[in-house]
């Protein structure tokens, strides 16, 4: 992977096309400051086709961002049976990230090339008194990846819908207090935790 530069894409350019992830985009809108501290955090890299960007086995510290392009998710380096695709928009990486665990599977670029963005988790699980981040954009950041997660599960579940694991699905928490505040962060975080943990068990069931 390549650092991205300004002689390779403008600045208006990379807003433009950051503006396409949710997170980005919300930050964006409600809270600009924020968004401008994110950008000045983020890797922007691009990686060219067939070029694994992450391996299996690695550690998981960055969540990535696909903003161009097309990758696939394999079982690892030398596989070419595709586990699942990730398209622009959407993050990849997550269920290890979260566990703080070591990558379970490769991921391929399979366009011409592919523009990432890339954020270190560290910056959003520290307390409040080490983060950099404001508790809002915590809070949003894990609003997405449980969203991410939450998605990853029910295609597993529409695949296989007798899979005994779906009974887990059902005893996820879900939060009915105060939203925007500690309390709702933690048991996103909380929450995060659950539901790598099912795909991660899900994932290996299938092994």
């Amino acid at each position: 992977m390549l650092p991205v530069t300004q002689d390779d894409i403008s600045l208006d350019s990379l807003y433009r096309i950051v503006s396409g992830v949710t997170f980005f985009k919300e930050l964006m809108k409600n809270a600009p400051e924020q968004f401008e501290l994110l950008m000045s955090m983020a890797r922007f890299v691009t990686a060219e086709e067939n070029e694994i960007i992450l391996h299996k086995g690695d550690g998981a510290n960055i969540l990535y961002f696909l903003l161009r392009g097309q990758l696939d998710v394999t079982q690892d380096d030398e596989s070419d049976q595709m586990i699942n695709q990730v398209n622009p928009g959407e993050p990849f990486g997550v269920m290890a990230m979260v566990l703080n665990s070591k990558r379970s599977a490769s991921v391929k670029v399979t366009s011409k090339q592919a523009l990432l963005a890339g954020i270190e988790f560290a910056h959003f699980r520290h307390n409040d008194e080490a983060s950099i981040f404001s508790l809002h954009t915590r809070i949003t950041f894990f609003r997405m990846l449980n969203s991410n997660i939450r998605w990853a599960l029910e295609r597993n579940r529409m695949a296989e819908p007798e899979h005994p694991l779906i009974a887990r699905m059902r005893t996820l928490p879900i939060y009915t207090g105060e939203k925007g505040t500690a309390a709702e962060l933690h048991e996103q975080m909380h929450l995060a935790h659950l539901q790598s943990e099912l795909l991660r068990d899900w994932n290996e069931s299938r092994a």
